[in-house]
């Protein structure tokens, strides 16, 4: 009896025995694992030492950020969006992040633990803490630079490289940590670009969806208040009731944009400003599904209004616009939201485009 139980305790402890090498092994090997993450190498200099070069050769730029994916594209006569009909993008954009790129200067290593880079906003697209992504190519299509931009804090910028794990700390030059908008797509378009003085807009005539057209107009600069001038037969809830719509022109930033003539959208509406100072502003509103897009136009009424309106024509003409939900509320606001009908029997119906 006892050969068969000093049989089995041997059996038991060689199994015993093997566990605990077994877990001693995979302690090792997770703390050597855990070593080569947490080592930091030396590095120092440029971020992007051949960046000159890369800026030379770059022929497209693919954005990737936590919100937005989306290309930019050299051509003929700039840089453009593929993504928006080949839309110009904002110049002074593409100098900041060329300036910002070619500054880049490595202040240390940091962590390669997959599990702390969402921390430093530098996980891979799709993932939480996800960075931005910036990969440019070359004429043939070729990678020339792939670096992904993650979170600024206390002077300093956090990067890694893409299929690498390791992430860095870099700063820039004089010190900061400002990283440039770059990660959405109509930060890099000009879309903010119609801002009349409120105080020069003279005359506003509006096309609502429904109800009647109607004109407002003010009598001078000075005048803080705009009169409603057409249709008869209704009176403004209040005194100001129509500055809003009067002046929706004064501030006003699109959406997005896309060439007018792939649109294919129905004319709703039109909004039209014209200026103490011989400026006419007009846009045609369209409709596409439940979205509402402007296209523009500007005419000058004087002499000194002809270089505003190149100004417009040159920067719209073939474009339209998206409107967010607020625009399209000030553009087109109806006039039964400001004005109660009295009753008069010269009152224009619903549709006319008096003084349009």
């Amino acid at each position: 009896m006892s050969r068969p139980m000093d049989r089995q305790r041997l059996r038991h402890l060689l199994i015993t025995g093997g566990i605990a090498v077994l877990l001693l092994v995979g302690a090792a090997a997770t703390l050597v694992i855990q070593a080569r993450r947490d080592w930091q190498p030396e590095v120092s200099g440029p971020v992007l030492p051949d960046w000159s070069t890369t800026v030379a050769n770059a022929r497209e730029i693919e954005i990737t950020g936590p919100e937005d994916h989306f290309t930019l594209a050299r051509g003929e006569a700039g840089w453009v969006m593929p993504s928006r009909d080949d839309h110009p993008v904002i110049p002074e954009r593409l100098a900041e992040l060329d300036a910002f790129l070619a500054d880049l200067r490595y202040a240390g290593a940091r962590t390669a633990d997959p599990a702390k880079l969402a921390r430093l906003e530098l996980a891979d697209a799709g993932q939480p803490g996800a960075g931005t992504r910036l990969t440019v190519r070359g004429s043939e299509g070729e990678v020339l630079t792939d670096i992904l931009i993650g979170a600024a804090r206390n002077g300093l910028i956090y990067l890694r490289f893409p299929e690498r794990p390791r992430s860095y700390a870099a700063e820039l030059s004089d010190g900061g940590a400002a990283v440039p908008a770059m990660g959405l797509a109509d930060g890099w378009l000009e879309l903010d670009f119609i801002a009349l003085d409120s105080s020069d807009i003279a005359r506003t005539a509006i096309t609502p969806e429904r109800g009647p057209a109607y004109v407002f107009e003010r009598a001078g600069r000075s005048a803080r208040n705009f009169s409603l001038r057409e249709p008869g037969g209704w009176r403004p809830i209040t005194a100001g009731a129509g500055n809003g719509p009067s002046a929706a022109l004064s501030r006003l930033r699109f959406r997005d944009v896309r060439r007018a003539d792939r649109l294919r959208g129905e004319p709703v509406g039109r909004h039209v400003e014209e200026t103490f100072s011989g400026l006419r502003v007009r846009l045609d509103i369209l409709a596409l599904g439940e979205t509402r897009w402007a296209v523009i136009e500007a005419e000058a009424l004087t002499d000194g209004g002809r270089a505003a309106a190149d100004a417009i024509n040159a920067r719209t003409a073939g474009w339209a616009y998206l409107l967010s939900d607020l625009s399209l509320d000030r553009l087109l606001r109806p006039l039964d939201e400001i004005a109660d009908y009295t009753g008069a029997n010269h009152a224009s119906e619903p549709g006319d485009d008096s003084g349009q």
